[in-house]
């Protein structure tokens, strides 16, 4: 199973990130192993076209048949989100989830950059400011975060706005 990297965040629900779940065979045992943690929200930030070349194609079925939502948010390898505003409603949405008690999970393909992003995102919406959200996910992830100075700087433009 892909490894779950829990964030310190005093939230009822808890945040993690996390490498795409391994495909084809495998794929139901990962997504089922997400359940047994306690994962109830999976936000998928790999765009259409990675996730079948991934073989990831039933990830959101097979969430579906574990109770847990899914949110695919397609996200460029390596890059940014297209819209800051949707982004924004993102991290709202997820940040509710872990308020309510949700355990919420935030995938791309290797956990690192575009993760990072939305996490440090769904932090700034509960009241973390940017540097210190980034150093937690940095610490959880055992990575400096996020993937590009790009990404770094976009993180802390948001911390501004």
């Amino acid at each position: 199973m892909s490894r779950l990297h829990r964030i310190s965040l005093a939230t009822p629900g808890r945040l993690a990130i996390a490498a795409r779940p391994r495909a084809e065979d495998w794929l139901a045992d990962d997504i089922a192993g997400w359940a047994r943690d306690g994962i109830v929200v999976v936000a998928s930030l790999l765009e259409p076209a990675e996730a079948d070349e991934l073989g990831l194609q039933r990830e959101a079925a097979l969430c579906g048949a574990h109770g847990m939502a899914f949110v695919s948010f397609p996200i460029p390898d390596r890059g940014l989100p297209e819209r800051r505003d949707a982004a924004q409603q993102l991290a709202g949405d997820l940040a509710a989830w872990l308020t309510d008690g949700a355990d919420v999970l935030i995938h791309c393909r290797a956990g690192i950059g575009r993760s990072a992003v939305i996490a440090a995102c769904v932090m700034i919406r509960l009241g973390v400011d940017a540097a210190d959200a980034l150093d937690r996910i940095a610490a959880a992830r055992g990575v400096r975060v996020p993937d590009t100075e790009a990404q770094g700087r976009w993180v802390m433009e948001l911390d501004r706005r």
